[in-house]
């Protein structure tokens, strides 16, 4: 019984879903568009990942304050958005511009 509860929470709530490890930073893909995702930790471990509407691609392990996080419309562009995050958050990508024009959910805070 106790399952079923916490699952309907987690249906319930999905913003728990998108909080970000205590460790590490999150991007998210909160565009309509799929595109590619990526980020860096200070210490140099990067994980890049296509993301549809909705998904997030989290880094762990780090020691440092902050990491980077960078978004490409595909894998054949070379020019992308990037920014660097505190450790904590989950940034997410509102809408996709090239030569770092990209709309970002902090800037609306």
């Amino acid at each position: 019984m106790m399952r079923i509860a916490y699952l309907i929470a987690l249906l319930a709530f999905p913003a728990f879903a998108d909080e970000a490890p205590q460790d590490g930073f999150c991007i998210k893909n909160s565009s309509d568009y799929t595109h590619l995702f990526q980020t860096e930790t200070r210490e140099g471990a990067t994980q890049s990942a296509r993301l549809a509407p909705d998904e997030q691609l989290c880094a762990t392990a780090t020691k440092a304050a902050d990491g980077v996080i960078r978004v490409f419309e595909n894998e054949d562009v070379v020019e992308g958005c990037g920014r660097i995050v505190p450790v904590g958050t989950t940034e997410a990508l509102i809408a996709y511009a090239e030569f770092d024009r990209c709309a970002w959910g902090s800037h609306n805070q």
